[in-house]
């Protein structure tokens, strides 16, 4: 078996990583739907974000005249549309991948904006026996980003004590913040400019799909947590992993 030096917890994205993210290219649509301007600087500053001030902020980038709260329920319903065209599929080899990873001596947790309900037992409820049995998903919409929340609320971990995979960049930055880990995951054409933002601070492991989310890649991030050498020091480029 693995034997990790720092590692303690495994925490998984679900939409993005486990199954399909159904958010950056609705939002996307949104926006530029009602006219207004949807480039690098208003996805950073959107994504990532609770529901109500991704409300707020895609209201002034709309230039729309109501309040946050309306523009949240059409939000909700155009995903609706977008799912009605685009039905969520769960990813490719997610199964073996988290079979892979139950083996290793660590908790393995998911987690996501929606309740456990609405998106964790629907879709990957049938995976809930290679999780942790005690807290196989957590919430996190209102504690987004969600680094300090599941580390330290939830787990009790030290931030080098646990890794984050995540298909969004903001999740990246928090994690560096605080000193965890972070495997990026953007995992489909609309993550491009994530990837980039991901990049840019210092993330140097991406996986492009579950087969590559591996114990040995686990392995080099827990030497890098162990020996504090996992994020590079600010302004100086941090070696990355080719896709």
């Amino acid at each position: 078996m693995t034997r990790f030096e720092k590692l303690r917890v495994v925490a998984l994205d679900c939409d993005g990583v486990l199954i399909d993210d159904t958010y950056l290219a609705m939002i996307a649509r949104f926006v530029t739907g009602y006219g207004g301007v949807y480039d690098a600087a208003a996805e950073r500053d959107v994504i990532g974000l609770r529901d109500i001030v991704v409300a707020e902020k895609v209201t002034a980038l709309c230039g729309l005249d109501q309040p946050a709260e309306e523009t949240l329920k059409q939000l909700w319903a155009a995903r609706q549309e977008y799912l009605a065209e685009h039905p969520i599929r769960v990813a490719e080899g997610a199964r073996d991948c988290l079979a892979a990873l139950a083996k290793l001596p660590v908790r393995l947790v998911c987690y996501g904006g929606r309740t456990r309900e609405h998106t964790f037992d629907h879709y990957l409820g049938d995976f809930v026996d290679l999780l942790d049995p005690e807290v196989p998903y957590v919430s996190i919409n209102e504690h987004r980003p969600g680094v300090d929340h599941i580390a330290r609320t939830v787990f009790g971990v030290g931030f080098d004590e646990i890794v984050f995979v995540d298909d969004v960049s903001r999740v990246a930055e928090d994690a560096r913040a605080h000193g965890a880990g972070f495997v990026g995951f953007p995992s489909s054409p609309a993550h491009a400019r994530q990837r980039d933002f991901m990049a840019s601070c210092g993330v140097r492991h991406f996986a492009a799909s579950l087969g590559e989310l591996t114990p040995e890649l686990l392995a080099i991030v827990d030497g890098e947590l162990a020996t504090s050498t996992h994020w590079a020091r600010r302004g100086v480029p941090a070696p990355q992993e080719p896709l």
